[in-house]
């Protein structure tokens, strides 16, 4: 059991670190068109030119995500708070409040991760394709429009950062079930008449 509750620990620990992580990758998301609207319009206004480049329909597709992966990883910091006000990191036997707040933990970062991959994907898609970049380099060529950069390593920081959510949710689970067994067996013993811990 002792091994158990120390991997609780860390485990809990870790999974409020990992929850900080979405809202800070939540924070870092529109940094590839962060300067998208103010490159849109720098672009229209050459020579008269309506949305030469098309960056605002990216822009606001990556916006609204934004948004929806900022409250998603709030919720998923409030979700780490319960599970230490439940006292999920220190508690030998789980009750009923531990087990709710765990798998409703769980779940909700298995979902998480995957909304992060998926929504990264739809905006990295929609920044590479349709964006029209060689207009954007013909026209950077001959006119003193904001300098932009298409480097894509904030959508692959996301694709990390959805799989280690996700992984989490896993640890979680594999925790729950450790401790369960445990539990059950050092009750088995405690019937016996046996003190023994269960390691």
């Amino acid at each position: 059991m002792k091994t158990q509750m120390r991997f609780q620990k860390i485990l809990m620990l870790v999974t409020l670190v990992v929850s900080a992580l979405s809202i800070v990758y939540a924070l870092i998301f529109c940094t590839p068109i962060v300067d998208m609207s103010q490159l849109t319009h720098a672009v229209n206004a050459y020579k008269g030119i309506a949305s030469p480049i098309n960056g605002n329909y990216t822009y606001d597709l990556c916006q609204s995500i934004n948004w929806v992966l900022l409250i998603l990883g709030i919720v998923f910091i409030v979700l780490v708070a319960v599970l230490y006000l439940t006292a999920c990191n220190k508690r030998r036997n789980y009750y009923i409040s531990n087990y709710v707040s765990i798998i409703a933990t769980a779940a909700f970062a298995a979902v998480l991760g995957v909304l992060i991959i998926v929504l990264t994907l739809i905006c990295h898609m929609s920044f590479i394709n349709d964006v029209w970049w060689s207009t954007y380099w013909q026209m950077a060529q001959d006119s003193p429009i904001i300098k932009y950069s298409d480097d894509a390593t904030v959508w692959f920081i996301g694709y990390v950062i959805g799989v280690i959510v996700f992984a989490n949710a896993a640890a979680l689970i594999y925790n729950l079930i450790w401790k369960v067994k445990l539990m059950k067996g050092e009750k088995a013993l405690l019937q016996a008449g046996m003190v023994k811990e269960v390691a």
